[in-house]
């Protein structure tokens, strides 16, 4: 199985570890305007979070499974967002929108070939200097610290093998899930993902003409660095 069909039932769970509230705070800090697009929301974290602030969201993804626990997270936080399931690189909202959002490695399920064309269409749907927020895993996070290496978590309900192994452009993962059923018996599932390992000076070059940027390594908001895991950038639209 490809996508998110098991994950997403799993997936806020399986990623307890990320800083959403760091990531929330730099949102506060940077984002202005009322409305804005979640791309590759997934379970709709961040869809969510904007919304209790005020704004009005629209969350963006491809995978349905998704954007079914994005909708009951929503209902849960008393919110309504929008959510479309489509891809980001081609998602146009019905007008232009303050801001844009593409968090937690959306960027990185993104072909080399297309990193252009995501960012041409996030210009093409953003107002005039309205900014652009969003983070990569980085190649050396991919090729060095979840390349060729099984991590595995181990709940009473679930048990998951995740299975990684480079190739030249980026990391192919396979995720195998030992679910427990009402029964006591456990299912097996697996789905595979693929990562793509950009560049720093990739996605920056695919960035130029369209956007002026910043890069920072989220784990201190400094520079970035030659071991920085995940980087993030803020830009702004020309």
């Amino acid at each position: 199985m490809n996508g998110y069909g098991c994950l997403a039932a799993y997936y806020d769970r399986l990623m307890a570890d990320f800083d959403y509230d760091g990531y929330l705070e730099v949102l506060d800090r940077e984002l202005k305007g009322s409305e804005g697009t979640d791309l590759c929301c997934g379970s709709g974290r961040i869809t969510v979070a904007l919304s209790k602030r005020g704004k009005r969201m629209t969350g963006v993804d491809t995978s349905g499974e998704m954007l079914g626990e994005a909708m009951k997270n929503a209902r849960a936080a008393a919110v309504n967002p929008v959510f479309v399931q489509q891809d980001a690189c081609v998602f146009r909202p019905q007008h232009p929108v303050d801001f844009a959002t593409c968090v937690c490695d959306g960027l990185n399920y993104v072909k080399p070939k297309d990193l252009a064309v995501f960012f041409e269409n996030a210009a093409c749907f953003l107002k005039k200097g309205g900014k652009l927020v969003f983070d990569i895993s980085s190649e050396y996070k991919l090729k060095k610290i979840i390349g060729n290496n099984v991590f595995y978590e181990d709940y009473d309900d679930i048990t998951y093998l995740w299975t990684n192994k480079t190739f030249s452009g980026g990391v192919k993962m396979e995720l195998t899930f030992f679910i427990r059923g009402e029964d006591g018996k456990y299912i097996k599932q697996t789905e595979e993902h693929t990562q793509y390992a950009h560049t720093q000076s990739a996605v920056e070059s695919a960035l130029k003409d369209k956007f002026s940027f910043r890069a920072y390594d989220f784990a201190d908001m400094g520079n970035v660095k030659a071991k920085t895991a995940r980087i993030l950038w803020v830009c702004e639209r020309l």
